[in-house]
């Protein structure tokens, strides 16, 4: 249900998400933009997406203190001793033609899905607890694929040259019995959706255990993503003023040529940098997220981070949650994960009813007793002596 999560919310509140698009065609300046939605809604603008489609709106992400948030300390730096300043963000639907707030981002649909991510991974219960349950669940899913594959192949390697014995293990007959049509099921069905299954098993407890998720990123050869900004921008004067937003969306698309959506993290000081993220969303688009941060006030690269640049180990770590949910390759395999989620469903099912089939089936057998040494097995008769030859 979560794949799809981005279409159908679009579709919902597409009085939202979505936008007229004028005869021109062309959007306001993002500093403009960012100032009505301040002067309107008060805070700091800490976000801002830029969408790749023209009909979208943008989001612009507003930061205030969170007065409810419980009282902490700063524990490093020269603030350490003092309370720490806790913000909430907030996002709001901008069309960039007009500059015209459509609402806020979060929705009935948008808490829905949030609803049903927070079912996937945590069962709505306390994240700990939570994460620790559908963590093992996923190891107990890579036992059962990996296990049935093996139960899949054919028992005998004299039997693997036999095209007509491996046919059965590809196809489902269906004017065969109930019975029958539901171990087929099970079968066919099972070995299409095994890669995919797996794939979900294997990135799933990625998301629940560190360790696992260090381990994993070992055995590749790379950390776990860091995606704190630390890097600082060169202030050369008290009064020297941040570069202008389109002048920072102009430089990250030279750098990244391709049409996708822009996503900005804005500084929260003065010293701070911009970090921007680009991807491309399409039928068959990857879905991976190009990185770079740069000075606000020069639009000097700090970091690049190019995703092609990178190896395979940290390319596979860089894209896990694409890899886990299916957007890695955009529509094209969001449908193929789709799918074999669920199938994925069925199995359970249809592995109970085999189970229980084979249940009944065996209570029906008759029970074998054990057979006295003077009785023939095949009979069950005494055994008769040999005829005497000589006369009586």
């Amino acid at each position: 249900m979560y794949v799809f999560q981005r279409e159908i919310t679009q579709w919902v509140d597409s009085n939202k998400f979505m936008v007229h698009v004028p005869a021109n065609a062309r959007a306001l300046p993002l500093a403009e933009l960012s100032k009505r939605v301040k002067v309107e809604k008060e805070g700091r603008i800490s976000n801002i997406q830029i969408a790749q489609h023209a009909n979208e709106a943008w989001t612009f992400g507003l930061s205030t203190i969170d007065k409810e948030a419980k009282p902490e300390l700063e524990t490093e730096g020269p603030n350490a001793g003092k309370p720490k300043i806790k913000e909430k963000t907030t996002s709001y639907l901008v069309d960039p033609y007009t500059g015209n707030i459509q609402g806020d981002a979060k929705t009935p649909t948008t808490e829905f899905f949030a609803t049903v991510l927070q079912m996937h991974r945590w069962l709505l219960m306390e994240h700990d607890l939570g994460g620790v349950i559908t963590g093992t669940a996923a190891f107990m899913m890579l036992f059962l694929t990996i296990s049935g594959l093996i139960l899949w192949f054919p028992a005998k390697i004299k039997s693997w040259k036999n095209s007509h014995f491996w046919k059965q293990g590809f196809k489902i007959k269906t004017d065969g019995s109930w019975k029958r049509l539901n171990f087929d099921m099970h079968k066919a069905l099972g070995f299409y959706a095994f890669v995919f299954v797996t794939i979900m098993a294997i990135t799933g407890p990625y998301f629940a255990f560190d360790w696992y998720k260090k381990n994993f990123s070992g055995a590749l050869g790379t950390v776990p993503l860091n995606k704190n900004n630390t890097l600082e921008s060169k202030l050369l004067t008290a009064s020297q003023k941040p570069l202008d937003l389109n002048a920072i969306v102009a430089n990250v698309n030279k750098i990244y040529p391709y049409s996708g959506s822009v996503k900005l993290a804005l500084p929260k000081d003065s010293i701070g940098s911009i970090a921007v993220q680009k991807a491309a969303s399409g039928f068959i688009t990857s879905a991976a997220i190009d990185r770079v941060t740069l000075d606000q006030y020069s639009g000097e690269v700090l970091k690049l981070d190019r995703y092609a640049d990178k190896t395979t180990g940290e390319k596979i770590v860089a894209s896990v949650k694409f890899i886990h949910t299916g957007e890695l390759f955009g529509t094209f395999s969001k449908i193929i994960y789709f799918i074999a989620a669920l199938i994925a469903t069925s199995l359970p099912v249809t592995g109970f009813f085999i189970w229980l089939n084979k249940r009944k089936s065996a209570k029906g057998k008759p029970t074998r007793h054990a057979v006295p040494a003077n009785v023939n097995a095949r009979t069950s008769f005494p055994k008769r002596p040999k005829p005497n030859s000589q006369p009586a």
